[in-house]
């Protein structure tokens, strides 16, 4: 059972609610702390070889793009398949699909500078709060684009 099954007999409008309260709301509540835990975690542990030097800064330029692109989805084309106007979301869908790309290439970048999210031996309370959370914030946004790319809009591609 993929992570998008339980949403495959769901309507458009049913799945798009889905998205925005499970992935979009839930984006926009763990980016703040983890760019704030990461701060904390880089201006304590800076000296540390293990310390995941610019994570702040990448967690802040993610947050930021991720934000567009919510932003796109929903002021643009989930208006747009719940209106059943999908023919012509083709365009914008491919738009969505290459950020989707670029999101999966910043998650790429966040497991370099985070060595995996190895925790380095005795790694103190906040960083391990931050590893944890951006575990759980990776394993959502990879289930958020699947859920967008493999259900909403290949039944856009499909012609639905």
């Amino acid at each position: 059972m993929t992570n998008t099954e339980p949403m495959t007999q769901a309507s458009n409008e049913e799945l798009i609610e889905h998205i925005l309260t499970r992935y979009h709301d839930t984006h926009r509540e763990q980016l703040p702390e983890l760019i704030q835990l990461s701060e904390r975690v880089e201006r304590v542990h800076g000296g540390h070889t293990a310390c995941p030097a610019g994570l702040s800064s990448h967690l802040t330029h993610m947050a930021e793009e991720l934000e567009t692109h919510m932003a796109k989805e929903e002021k643009i084309l989930f208006p747009m398949i719940a209106r059943g106007m999908g023919a012509m979301a083709g365009g914008p869908v491919a738009v969505m699909r290459h950020e989707h790309d670029d999101h999966g290439s910043a998650l790429e970048e966040l497991e370099r500078i985070t060595h995996g999210l190895t925790l380095p031996e005795g790694a103190c309370g906040s960083w391990q709060r931050l590893y944890h959370g951006l575990a759980n914030f990776r394993d959502d946004l990879q289930a958020h684009i699947q859920t967008e790319n493999d259900l909403l809009f290949s039944r856009i591609d499909g012609g639905n």
